[in-house]
């Protein structure tokens, strides 16, 4: 098998998992609250990440410690709109919704750092807003809470994004990465006390899927990525990634018994090309 191959491979591994991410949550959300979710999520991310790959984070400088705390309140405010999010809408309009942080990047490259996109980003724009409308307007041309959330979310991840890009020049990414699973989990379980009463599930469904939320679709997802990224070209990276909301509807469609309408397909459709074309041309 060749180098390139292998690796193509374990990305499109990677998105699988990435793509179940949202069923996962939803399933999650009948035995436990959003804050709980994220706490357990991101410990056991933590965990595992800190264990194999305890030698690229050590040793940790102090700015590394504190830029990761502002990355992780960025990360916790983009989990936080997922996971309320998907608790409102369907796990597929979700991550089609949230996919859209590859079209908003450019953008908020432009205010940030005078980077002007091209014109064509433009016209994708518009088609990209025209799925949005299809895929989550009901039949009174409303929007649903849910998938306003997801939309925030879309917007903060890709703001996200380009801080990242901003600290990671100087920085360990990797103890960056490794360092905001921890701050995210903190915050979601002190935030967690004044709201209500600490509770550990004991349901066997919850904890399976805790599992692979934590250890699959977020730290084997992060080290897969981050080692892919290493031998890949971005575009390649990209339009791998761009498959994640087609994943997440397989599995919304088999696990939770969600269907799309025709106006939806329509939607989603756009929103699936709009994403591809930004990820292989940007």
């Amino acid at each position: 098998m060749q180098e390139n191959h292998k690796y193509n491979i374990y990305m499109f591994i990677a998105t699988i998992f990435f793509g179940m991410t949202y069923v996962l949550t939803k399933i999650c959300l009948n035995y436990s609250t959003e804050l709980h979710i994220i706490s357990f999520r991101f410990l056991i991310a933590f965990v595992i990440s800190l264990i194999f790959l305890q030698r690229k984070i050590f040793p940790i400088k102090i700015r590394e410690i504190l830029y990761s705390l502002v990355l992780s309140v960025l990360l916790f405010m983009v989990f936080i709109t997922m996971t309320i999010g998907v608790k409102y809408t369907t796990a597929t309009n979700a991550s089609f919704l949230i996919s859209l942080s590859v079209i908003f990047i450019p953008f908020f490259s432009w205010v940030f750092n005078k980077e002007k996109p091209k014109k064509s980003i433009f016209i994708v724009l518009i088609i990209a807003l025209i799925g949005i409308m299809l895929l989550t307007l009901d039949k009174n041309l409303e929007f649903h809470i849910g998938d306003i959330l997801c939309l925030i979310c879309s917007l903060l991840f890709s703001f996200h994004v380009l801080i990242t890009e901003r600290f990671v020049k100087n920085n360990n990414p990797v103890a960056l990465s490794v360092l905001q699973f921890a701050w995210v989990s903190l915050f979601s379980f002190l935030l967690q006390y004044p709201i209500k009463n600490f509770v550990i599930p004991k349901n066997k469904i919850f904890w399976l899927s805790m599992v692979l939320l934590g250890v699959f679709c977020t730290a084997f997802g992060y080290i897969v990525q981050t080692i892919a990224q290493k031998n890949l070209s971005s575009t390649v990276v990209g339009f791998i990634l761009s498959l994640e909301p087609v994943f997440s509807g397989i599995f919304g469609y088999f696990f939770l018994n969600e269907y799309l309408s025709f106006q939806q397909y329509i939607g989603a459709f756009l929103l699936l090309i709009s994403v591809i074309y930004i990820s292989v041309k940007n």
